[in-house]
This record gives structure tokens, sequence and C-alpha cells, in this order.
């Protein structure tokens, strides 16, 4: 670490031992255990920045493709701007052009001039009509079973297409954009890309990073929200809920609800039902329905991924998705059945969060996707146990001050559809070894 790094960070420990007294004090006045059994007289009335819903299922990556070129963007603002562009368009009738043929698929995945939005987890068009207004026309076409994890704008054919890479499916309409400002947006002095090379896809669905990385690393200031947030954000009736301080730790009871914290560790866990569904809704929706009454305390949480069941929201850095323990900087809300009436749900997450930044000019190379691709081979990985590869930042805590972490970034591998870091995933490959 260099002199002034720690100097800066010398120079922060009466802020941070400043930061850590107020988030005592918060903790202790949010989580005062009362008489057991005991109506909560406390109504919700703290007035919470509710988080939006254009923000949180924001695309992860956009793809440049130009002149043969192909090249990748994580930024929010070049995203949002591009978002809203498309947003803005006006669309003709959806069809469907490919049904799960490969052959057919592949030809898909190049284009003379214009750009993809990607997510990471499966995303749904009638969800993602919704979350953006557009006036897209289905005609005989449920976009309600539509799902796709890549949207394309074909800049020369003014088509809008969105492919699913599980099912090979492509579904596409005609779409009228302002060409010219998407492409100064895309083009604009200043934008940075990543190349990506012409090996298409990992897992059938994810770019080539073709040159080495290099990232920055960050710490930041940690803020321990209080447990009255997650309170007033998870129960249905705020006006009923008990505190209960008869178990080991402090858990609020409202009917069939209940809301567990372990105090040591600062998890969350909240059992729940979601009842007088619509047919409409679907675990996008349901469990958004929680993640914007958290607010904006809780740091850039966007949408990451999906199982059938579970659904994962992470903070954000840069564009990056933050890997963690014991949840932090995460929400995790598993949905009993989505297709009913009434469901039942759990939310786990964590009270710590990342919020101020301190400076740091440290940086990490990583390896290009090809090359990591080449390494996990070597060691046994199976390629098709392969589900993913993306960059994201791994939380570490800092013995020395407490109430800061730092934030270094790593390949992170979704392998037998479980997230291991590059480092985890080559100690299980070692082990698998050994066995």
């Amino acid at each position: 670490m260099k002199l002034t790094e720690k100097i800066v960070r010398i120079g922060l420990i009466f802020l941070v031992l400043l930061s850590v007294y107020f988030s005592v004090s918060i903790w202790l006045s949010s989580s005062k255990k009362e008489q057991p059994i005991k109506n909560d007289p406390q109504p919700a009335t703290t007035v919470v920045n509710e988080r939006v819903d254009t923000d949180v299922f924001l695309p992860l990556h956009l793809i440049r493709m130009q002149n043969g070129n192909s090249e990748m963007n994580t930024s929010e603002n070049l995203i949002t701007n591009i978002q809203n562009e498309i947003k803005h368009s006006s669309f003709g009738s959806l069809a469907q052009t490919v049904a799960g043929d490969s052959e057919q698929f592949e030809k898909y995945l190049s284009m003379e001039q214009g750009f993809e939005l990607l997510y990471e987890g499966t995303f749904l068009l009638s969800e993602y009509i919704s979350v953006y207004n557009l006036t897209l026309q289905l005609t005989d076409l449920s976009a309600d079973q539509i799902y796709f994890t890549c949207i394309q704008v074909d800049l020369t054919q003014h088509k809008i297409r969105f492919l699913d890479f599980n099912r090979k499916d492509v579904y596409e309409a005609p779409i009228t954009i302002d060409n010219e400002k998407v492409l100064n947006l895309m083009n604009k002095v200043g934008v940075q890309y990543n190349q990506i090379s012409e090996q298409q896809a990992v897992a059938g669905k994810h770019y080539y990073l073709s040159e080495d990385q290099k990232m920055k690393k960050y710490s930041y200031i940690l803020a321990s929200q209080p447990v009255t947030k997650f309170r007033n954000a998870f129960f249905s009736n705020t006006d009923t809920i008990q505190t209960n301080e008869d178990s080991k730790d402090l858990s609020y009871t409202s009917g069939s609800e209940r809301l567990t914290v372990d105090e040591k560790l600062g998890t969350i866990r909240f059992n729940g039902d979601i009842e007088a569904r619509k047919a409409k809704d679907n675990i996008y929706s349901d469990s958004f329905k929680y993640i914007k009454k958290l607010g904006t305390n809780m740091g850039n949480i966007r949408y990451f991924d999906r199982t059938d069941t579970e659904i994962n929201y992470r903070t954000f850095v840069e564009g990056f998705p933050v890997f963690s323990e014991n949840d932090k900087g995460q929400v995790r809300i598993t949905i009993g059945n989505d297709k009913s009436e009434k469901s039942s749900v759990v939310i786990e997450t964590s009270v710590d969060t990342i919020q101020v930044p301190i400076p740091s000019e440290e940086e990490v190379v990583l390896k290009s996707t090809e090359s990591l691709l080449e390494q996990l081979i070597i060691n046994g990985a199976n390629q098709e146990k392969i589900n993913s590869m993306m960059i994201g930042y791994t939380w570490h805590k800092i013995e020395e001050i407490t109430q800061v972490v730092d934030l270094t970034p790593e390949w992170y591998i979704r392998y037998d559809n479980k997230w291991y870091s590059e480092r985890e995933l080559l100690e299980k490959l070692a082990n698998l070894e050994v066995e």
C-alpha cells in the first residue's frame, strides 16, 4: 500500500469512529428489546426514497456493433441513456422468427451496425414492457411467456429483437428509433469500451473479453442500516407488529409474517405470504415490491439473476456486481409459487451496506476470458458446467478498521449453477482431483 493511501486511511479514522458511534446508536435504538410479545407501537412513519424499477431492472452490459467490431461497455449512465431511446421509440408488431433452431439462431448474433443490451439472468418480456412503458404491439403472442437475456437493436434493418439463448428463440419487431442520437451516445468521446473477440459465447450466451482488463480497487465506509428499515419494508401491516426477546436473536412477528435478526452476523431473514396476487404478477414484480421499499440508502441494488423460485438483487459498483458472505450488499427473495393467488415469500439480506467511497489508486489486472477459460479447463473444469463468467467485486473486511471494506475485482464463474470466484473454483477443482 502506498504511503499516501496510508495517510488517507489514518486521516479517515476519526470519520470512521464517528460512523461507528452513529451506526451503533442506530442499531441499538432500532433493535432495543422490549417486554416479550408486546405490540410494537411504532408505525412506519419514516419517509423512504423508494427505488424505481427502471434503475433496478436496467440491463447490465451494452455491446456496440459497428464496422465489423464488437465492444462491451458497463456504464450505467450510457445504458440508461440508450434504454431511454428505446423507451421513446415506436414499434410494429412482434413476431417469432426463430423457435428452438440453433443454426438459425446463430445468424442473429452479428449485425452491420447496432447494439445489444444484456442481462445476466433471464427477464420477462411483459415485465420489460411494463417497466419501461413500451408501446410494443404483441398481436397473438403472450408476453407473459417470453423470456430473454439479450435485447438487440439493428440500426440498419430497423429491427428490435429479444433473444433467448437457452431455448434458442428470437422475437422480432420493427422499430423507429433515433439512429443519430443513439450513435452519438455510443460514440461520444471519452466513452470507453472493452474489445470482445469473434468467439461469440461462453455457456451459449456471453462474449469473450479478448484482452486483459485493468480494474480499479475500491474501499468503502461501511454503514449498518437500522433493523426498522427492513421491518417497515417487509411487513404488510406495521401497526400489528410484535417484538419477541425470548429467542436468542431479535425477532418481529405479525400474523403469519416473521422477521429474525442475527445480531452477530447482521443478517436478516423474513418469512411471509404474498396475498391477492393478480394474473399479471410474476417473480419480478412480486420481489420488486419489497426492493423499492428498502429505499436508496441500501446502495445501488439491481436485478442480477434468478432460478425457478429465487431472484437475486446485488449491489453494483461501476457497473459490476458485488459478491460477499452472509448476504452483505445482496437481497435474495424466494417465491413459493408465482402462479397462484397466494404464495409464500422468504427474504434474506444483511443490514451492512457500502456507502461512502474512499479514494484509491490501486489497480488489478484480470486475464482475458479466453485465458481464464483455458486455465479452468486445464485444471479439470467441465466446460458444459460453466453457466456464465463475469467480472465482479469481492467484499473484503479490513481487520484493523472494522467500518471500512475493500472491494477487489475478480473473475466470477457460475459453475454447475453456483457462483464461485476464480480462486474458489480452482480450489474446488483441485480438491475434486484429490478425491
